[in-house]
C-alpha cells in the first residue's frame, strides 16, 4: 500500500494541471466504489460537522498557530494560545486530524500540513465564515423550499432558498447592504479569487494590450472598463502585469464598495449600477467577472443591453465565468452552480445558454478562451451583431 501511495503522489507532483485532476477524479471514483454503505451513511453527518469545525477552528486561530509553528504542538500548547479549554481542543484537533486537516505526530501532539497552511491564509477565513455563515443557513432551507414549490425553477430572486432561510422579502444584495459584516466576507472572498490568469494565453488580448500606448488624454476613450469590479483586484492585477495600462483602466461598483475605497494609482474609480445605462461609452473592453452567473436570463439581458448601447466599433464585452460542459461536470461547477441558485437564483451556463443569451441581447459570441481546466472559467467575448 505505501508503494502505491508513494507511485501517487510521485505521478501527481510530475503532472500537469490536467493530469492532476485526473488523478484526483480517479481517486474520488475509487473512495465511492469502496465505500460501504454505512460509511456513505456516517459521511452524510461529516458533511454538515466539517464546515462548522472549520469555522471554529479559523475563529479559533488553530489552523494559524500551528502553521506558524516549525515543530508539533500538543493540544494544551494550541489552546494556550487562545485561552481556550485544552480538554475541548484535544477534542476538536483530534477530529481534524481524522479528517486530514492537521497531521497528528504521536498522542496529543500535531503539526500543519498542506491543508491546514490553506486554511491558515486570511481568506479562507472569510470563505468559512460565507461557507457557514450565509450559504449554511441557505443550503438548511434548500430541500423545503422546492417541496412548497412543488419542485419549480426559480423565476425571481426574491423568492429563492435564500428568503426562507433569512426570513426576508430582499434579494440577496439588497440584505447584504442592510448586513455589511456579511457584505465585507463576501467581498474578502470575492478579492481572494481574483486572478490576471485569464489572460495567460489569451492572444487576441495580449496583442489588444501591446497596442496601447502613451498616457491617456481626458477625452480619449479607456481601454478597459471593470464592470461590478469590487475592490478593483482585477485591475490591479492587471495594471501589475500590463504596466502600460495605468491610467486606461477604470473601475465600477456600487457606491458602498466603491465611495471608501483607497485610490488605485492607475486606476479611476466610478461609482455605477450595471443595471442602468453604462456611463462609459466607447471602451475598448468592457469585462464582467462572476457577475452574469449570479442574476435570472432577463437580467442578464439587461445588463449586456446598457453595455452593448455603450458599445462602438471595436469594442468587446468579456464575460468571465464557468462555460458548464455537456457532460462530466467536474463537482466544483456543480457545487457553484446549486449555490447560485438557492442564493440569488443564477446559474453557471453551457455554451449554449451563453449564445442564447448574446442572440437575445443583440450580440454574438465569437471566442470563448478557456484557462481554468478544474472549473472550465473562461472568457466568452461577446461582439454586437
Amino acid at each position: 500500500m505505501e508503494a502505491l501511495i508513494a507511485q501517487l503522489q510521485s505521478l501527481a507532483g510530475e503532472s500537469d494541471e490536467a493530469g492532476r485532476i485526473d488523478i484526483q477524479n480517479a481517486l474520488r471514483q475509487l473512495l465511492s466504489e469502496i465505500a460501504s454503505p454505512k460509511d456513505i451513511r456516517m459521511g452524510l453527518f461529516n458533511s454538515h460537522l466539517q464546515i462548522a469545525t472549520v469555522r471554529l477552528a479559523t475563529e479559533a486561530g488553530i489552523f494559524q498557530t500551528l502553521s506558524q509553528s516549525k515543530e508539533a504542538l500538543t493540544f494544551s500548547q494550541i489552546a494556550e494560545k487562545s485561552t481556550a479549554s485544552p480538554e475541548l481542543f484535544e477534542r476538536i484537533l483530534r477530529y481534524l486530524a481524522s479528517n486530514n486537516m492537521v497531521t497528528e505526530t504521536g498522542p496529543g501532539t500535531y503539526k500543519a500540513n498542506e491543508t491546514s497552511h490553506a486554511l491558515a491564509d486570511p481568506s479562507a477565513k472569510a470563505f468559512a465564515e460565507y461557507a457557514f455563515d450565509q450559504a449554511g443557513p441557505i443550503i438548511q432551507a434548500y430541500p423545503s423550499f422546492f417541496a412548497e414549490t412543488k419542485y419549480q425553477d426559480i423565476t425571481q430572486d426574491n423568492n429563492t432558498p435564500f428568503q426562507k432561510a433569512f426570513n426576508t422579502k430582499l434579494n440577496n444584495f439588497a440584505w447584504l447592504a442592510e448586513h455589511p459584516e456579511h457584505f465585507a466576507a463576501l467581498q474578502k472572498m470575492m478579492s481572494a479569487l481574483g486572478s490576471s490568469d485569464w489572460t495567460a494565453g489569451f492572444n487576441s488580448f495580449d496583442r489588444a494590450t501591446k497596442a496601447v500606448t502613451g498616457s491617456r488624454q481626458g477625452s480619449e476613450r479607456p481601454f478597459f472598463v471593470d464592470v461590478g469590479g469590487g475592490y478593483g483586484h482585477q485591475c490591479i492585477q492587471l495594471r501589475n502585469k500590463y504596466p502600460n495600462l495605468a491610467g486606461w483602466l477604470v473601475l465600477q461598483d456600487l457606491p458602498r464598495a466603491v465611495e471608501d475605497l483607497p485610490k488605485i494609482d492607475g486606476v479611476e474609480s466610478i461609482s455605477h449600477d450595471f443595471f442602468q445605462a453604462q456611463p462609459v461609452p466607447g471602451a475598448r473592453f468592457y469585462y464582467l467577472r462572476r457577475i452574469l452567473h449570479d442574476w435570472l436570463d432577463a437580467q442578464c439581458i439587461q445588463i449586456l443591453n446598457n453595455l452593448a448601447a455603450a458599445m462602438t466599433s471595436g469594442s468587446q464585452i468579456l464575460v468571465d465565468e464557468m462555460v458548464v460542459p455537456e457532460t462530466k461536470v467536474p463537482w466544483q461547477v456543480t457545487v457553484a452552480d446549486l449555490i447560485l441558485m438557492n442564493s440569488l437564483g443564477g446559474k453557471e451556463r453551457t455554451k449554449a445558454q451563453w449564445e442564447a443569451l448574446a442572440e437575445q441581447a443583440g450580440l454574438r459570441v465569437v471566442e470563448i478562451h478557456g484557462y481554468d481546466p478544474t472549473t472550465y472559467f473562461s472568457v466568452i467575448v461577446f461582439e454586437r451583431k
